[in-house]
């Protein structure tokens, strides 16, 4: 009888653990995880970065607090990449003063960027994340991957796969294209 007392204590004392192990591995990030963890988030402040554009010069997230900004990681190499380009520029065209698109190169080579900037007529800053810790700390799996931030810096949405313009224009219009 003492046995089976020992043996239900243990397992409900298994239970209880296993369940709080499940209920923390699972749970919704706050601001300090997601600050912590340096992770990009829908509605979370974006993690911000210090990369390089192709010309040489530093550039950091913070530089454009007060615009709305589209964070876009591309490749050369990556046909959606290349397909989505033209109506990311309409977009920056279209939102001179506003808006602004940061096009993050997953870890090619300048030469091979400047190349794809020239192909493209892109008049947006490219920036290089040659060691891809910027595309690490935004989670990012597949390319291209966009997310749109706020005038504050709090990403307000997250997309894997080529945008489109009307896609791009009902951000810029969510979050308040002026």
């Amino acid at each position: 009888m003492i046995r089976t007392r020992w043996t239900s204590y243990a397992l409900v004392l298994f239970v209880a653990l296993l369940g709080g192990a499940w209920i923390h591995v699972t749970r919704i990030p706050t601001e300090t995880d997601a600050e912590h963890h340096a992770a990009a988030h829908v509605n979370f402040r974006a993690p911000d970065f210090q990369l390089t554009t192709l010309d040489g010069s530093p550039a950091a997230l913070e530089q454009w607090r007060g615009k709305i900004v589209l964070i876009n990681f591309w490749a050369t190499w990556c046909p959606p990449c290349r397909g989505e380009m033209p109506e990311i520029l309409a977009a920056a065209q279209a939102h001179p003063n506003d808006f602004v698109v940061l096009a993050i190169n997953s870890g090619e080579d300048p030469a091979t960027a400047q190349k794809f900037a020239r192909e493209f007529q892109l008049t947006f800053p490219i920036l290089l994340d040659p060691d891809g810790e910027t595309t690490r700390a935004y989670q990012v799996l597949a390319l291209p991957t966009s997310f749109f931030v706020d005038r504050a810096g709090v990403i307000r949405a997250a997309n894997v796969g080529a945008l489109s313009r009307a896609y791009i224009e009902a951000q810029i219009k969510t979050l308040g294209a002026r």
